[in-house]
């Protein structure tokens, strides 16, 4: 008989399942360079046709929706020709089939843009404006994240790469050009931290779950690693199982890759709905009996940033994971995964692990 935690499970996964697959405004599928070529030239036309009518406030319909986007301060009007500057960027990127990254872009034109932040929130704009991922505009991002374990691919340019590496290989930065995925792993395990990362292949985790993919994006992931691991999902649909702090920071990281990072998910497709949360969960930290010294008391930051967690529709209406929230605030205490060391070096590979993935203990 099917427990009510299993059916919380379920219908949760469902609702992320459709918000992921449909979004807020889908755009499935993408649009094909032309097509985004001539969505960019067709908002050029709109913005130099208000510069030149001395409109203000300025405003743009958001393409696909009855939504406007509105310029009305003063201190705005920069904003807005920085908009009109990228998307004469991104323009010349498609029309010369070329691809750059944001901090090519940045370097490009410093004095234009004074500082990355500035760069980074005009492109958020202009993809939000247009509807349009921003691979699709011939943007990248550098990748930071790493692979490793039973996992091969091709590269963009027709080249096998093998992820059997004992210190792991930097995800591509052409994630959507990626193709041909095998594997033989019977989980993808997402780590938060490059030293626990690390740690597990050290320890050959693989001789304790099975053969595994890990990957990890090093703290807060950047777009490609989020990607990556969707587009693994999406190939492979392997259980994938996330690996982080039981504090604060280590769920917030769980939820941008889960949920989103409540920026562009509808748009750029980066969310894993499925992942799930092996641990370290707060809910652990009794029963197990880590040792007070692994234990640090939370800050008033972490406390805020409960605060702000439990008030995210995605947590508020998944219970098991809005509990773990709720057990860290009354345990006064977060544990780093490290911590699990204090009960045994190879404790995490060994024994946690192992008997989390044989009974299924995730969230």
């Amino acid at each position: 008989m099917t427990s009510l935690r299993e059916i919380i499970v379920i219908l949760s996964d469902l609702k992320q399942s459709l918000i992921a697959f449909h979004g807020a405004n889908p755009v499935y599928p993408p649009p094909n360079k032309s097509e985004a070529m001539a969505r960019v030239e067709e908002y050029i036309k709109l913005v130099v046709a208000a510069i030149s009518r001395g409109d203000w406030p300025l405003q743009l319909p958001i393409h696909g929706s009855d939504k406007m986007m509105t310029w009305k301060a003063a201190n705005q009007r920069r904003k807005c020709l920085l908009l009109f500057h990228l998307l004469a960027k991104s323009h010349a990127l498609l029309r010369t089939n070329t691809t750059s990254t944001k901090r090519d872009i940045y370097y490009e034109d410093v004095s234009i843009w004074g500082n990355q932040p500035v760069l980074d929130s005009t492109v958020t704009q202009m993809t939000r404006l247009l509807n349009i991922p921003r691979r699709c505009l011939n943007i990248g991002a550098t990748s930071k994240g790493l692979v490793a374990g039973s996992l091969n691919f091709l590269d963009g340019d027709g080249k096998l790469v093998d992820c059997q590496s004992p210190t792991g290989i930097l995800i591509p930065n052409d994630v959507e050009k990626l193709s041909q995925f095998r594997s033989k792993a019977f989980h993808i395990l997402l780590v938060e931290k490059d030293s626990t990362f690390q740690k597990l292949i050290d320890d050959k985790i693989e001789s304790f779950i099975g053969e595994c993919i890990l990957i990890t994006g090093k703290g807060y992931p950047d777009v490609n690693t989020r990607r990556f691991l969707r587009r693994l999902w999406d190939e492979l649909q392997l259980p994938a199982l996330a690996l982080v702090d039981a504090d604060p920071h280590g769920i917030s990281i769980l939820a941008v890759y889960r949920f989103g990072s409540q920026n562009l998910e509808d748009i750029e497709h980066l969310s894993t709905p499925q992942l799930r949360f092996i641990g370290l969960q707060p809910s652990d930290i009794e029963p197990l009996h880590i040792p007070d010294e692994a234990k640090l008391p939370l800050t008033q930051r972490d406390r805020s940033l409960i605060d702000s967690l439990v008030q995210r529709p995605s947590i508020t209406e998944n219970q098991l994971l809005h509990e773990q929230l709720v057990v860290l605030r009354r345990l006064n205490c977060k544990v780093e995964i490290q911590g699990l060391t204090k009960i045994h070096p190879q404790f995490l590979s060994r024994t946690y692990l192992p008997a989390k993935i044989q009974s299924k203990s995730w969230i």
